[in-house]
């Protein structure tokens, strides 16, 4: 059951906490600044690991953190207030950086590979397109109207896991544990994709901040998942066909 919460009334998904998409938008670009300076090894070489993976924290931080504002604001309702709401984003961004672990990696080992491959460095806009075409491919899944389900409702993943037989900082971890897990399930291949666009690319990193935000935050997001798709579909055949080309 829930725990009982310092309100009178127990928080309405309506009154959740949501940042504008604006704002996560301007500070995910800050972000990326940062994240161009922590990346300046030339254009020729891959980032190390240590650095390419503090500036996916960066990115985490600047443009998905604020977009968890509804679950921190639901977990200080409860007993434990302050506390839980550290805890929270603490989980949250820890999932990110395990998931950025894995494609940071990825993506490092993928430069390399293409580095070695004429063709690639012919046409260096075709990983972006096919990572586009992927993308644009999830947006059309069922299991991302799931992820996206549960990471616009974190009252209802609340409702489903907080038992209230625990200590309120195991059931707070539970929750926010499922809700980062259902985050990066919604948003991880947009993420990938901004790996590929380049540090630099800032307006490319707004308009992919943009779509999760308003996916996650706005009343209607859902009606903007398959239009997005879409737009990353054609855009990505375009940059393979150019490549093709």
């Amino acid at each position: 059951m829930m725990p009982t919460a310092e309100a009178p009334a127990p928080p309405r998904p309506a009154r959740d906490a949501k940042p504008p998409a604006g704002l996560v938008v301007t500070i995910g670009a800050a972000g990326w600044v940062l994240m161009a300076v922590l990346h300046e090894d030339g254009h020729h070489h891959a980032p190390a690991l240590g650095p390419a993976l503090t500036g996916w924290v960066v990115m985490v931080v600047a443009m998905m953190l604020p977009t968890a504002l509804p679950l921190l604001g639901l977990l200080r309702r409860f007993r434990g207030g302050t506390g839980l709401v550290a805890l929270g984003g603490l989980i949250y961004v820890g999932a990110w950086t395990a998931a950025g672990a894995v494609l940071v990696a990825l993506h490092l080992a993928l430069a390399d590979r293409l580095a070695q491959w004429p063709y690639a460095a012919e046409h260096p806009q075709a990983p972006l397109g096919a990572a586009l075409m992927l993308a644009g491919a999830y947006q059309f899944s069922e299991w991302k109207d799931r992820c996206l389900t549960a990471c616009r409702t974190p009252r209802g993943i609340a409702m489903l896991h907080w038992r209230g037989v625990r200590p309120a900082w195991a059931e707070a971890a539970t929750v926010a544990g499922v809700y980062a897990a259902s985050c990066v399930g919604c948003c991880w291949l947009l993420m990938a994709t901004g790996l590929l666009t380049g540090a630099g690319s800032l307006l490319a990193m707004a308009v992919l901040a943009a779509v999760m935000a308003a996916e996650r935050l706005t009343r209607h997001g859902r009606v903007l998942v398959r239009p997005a798709g879409a737009a990353a579909l054609i855009l990505g055949a375009f940059l393979l066909l150019g490549a093709v080309g």
